[in-house]
């Protein structure tokens, strides 16, 4: 089967080696988004998903509007496009131009977190299980019928980059199955009208601490976001961002936000326990440990994080 794989995410990668592995089908190259300005100096460039692409020889198609996906698509003439992490809605012209359709593998057990950002949402809830969906795609967002789901639970601490490493790989594997059930002519089963719930995507905001939330809620938070966006929270007039945390029962008198320092150890309280952190990236400065955070401190009393 000649397969395009629709992409802008590194958790690609596996996909890309599963089918490549594969005599059965002929991966015509990926489609991802157009180069954009990145880092400081906002130059122009491609994401990290079509460098490797081209280094490894897969055509690299760039489309920047519907019609180009369309064009694109009616000139490789591809009997089916995957796509993973792609971050597009595609037009209904488009679904139908493959011989058997587009197909989304999508981290969450649907309709269970719809949206963007499905593994953030899922450990921000401390949601103990998740899985991968293949389904085909429809004009919705994430709306179109599943062919498969598989659970997998989900570690204490695992964080998103971890889970989504490992959501990639299963999808993956799951994939050439999908594709026989595909060419049998099986067809996917509709999703279940309750149990919808939505994962818009996520922004810089959303990475600030609450220290009036749980501390197991703030733990989770930290896992979900700490990579991307960043979690943070506010010190004074400056913003501080937070690069390793931990819960610990000691001194939960603390009010939420309010701050111990003992013995170079910086703890905060929550709603109910206390967060200890470990490591910070204080604005403008390189990331340290609260030790060494500590002793940059003029004013050690008194203080408090918002």
């Amino acid at each position: 089967m000649k397969v395009l794989i629709a992409s802008s995410s590194l958790l690609a990668i596996p996909l890309f080696d599963e089918l490549g592995t594969s005599k059965a089908h002929e991966i015509l190259g990926l489609l991802t988004n157009p180069d954009k300005p990145t880092g400081r100096g906002q130059k122009i460039g491609a994401n990290d998903l079509a460098l490797w692409a081209e280094e490894n020889d897969f055509a690299t198609y760039k489309p920047s509007n519907s019609a180009e996906i369309e064009s694109i698509i009616s000139e490789l003439k591809p009997d089916l496009v995957i796509t993973i992490a792609y971050g597009q809605l595609i037009k209904k012209t488009a679904l139908t131009i493959p011989s058997y359709g587009w197909i989304n593998i999508h981290f969450s057990a649907l309709p269970k977190w719809r949206g963007a950002a499905p593994v953030q949402h899922a450990i921000m809830q401390g949601e103990s299980q998740t899985g991968v969906s293949i389904f085909k795609l429809d004009e919705g967002m994430d709306t179109g019928p599943v062919y498969i789901t598989k659970l997998t639970d989900i570690d204490a601490t695992e964080t998103t980059s971890e889970l989504l490493q490992r959501l990639s790989l299963i999808g993956a594997e799951m994939t050439p199955q999908v594709i026989d059930m595909i060419k049998a002519g099986e067809e996917a089963m509709p999703q279940q009208l309750s149990g919808v719930s939505l994962a818009p995507k996520i922004n810089k905001n959303d990475g600030k601490i609450q220290w009036q939330a749980a501390a197991s809620q703030i733990h989770n938070h930290f896992r979900a976001l700490k990579d991307n966006p960043g979690v943070w929270c506010n010190f004074g007039e400056n913003r501080i961002k937070i690069d390793g945390l931990k819960i610990t029962d000691l001194f939960n008198h603390l009010e939420p936000g309010q701050v111990l320092i003992e013995n170079e150890k910086l703890i905060v309280g929550t709603k109910d326990m206390a967060i200890e952190l470990l490591r910070i990236t204080p604005a403008g400065r390189n990331s340290m440990t609260a030790a060494e955070f500590i002793r940059g401190l003029s004013v050690k009393d008194g203080l408090y994080l918002g």
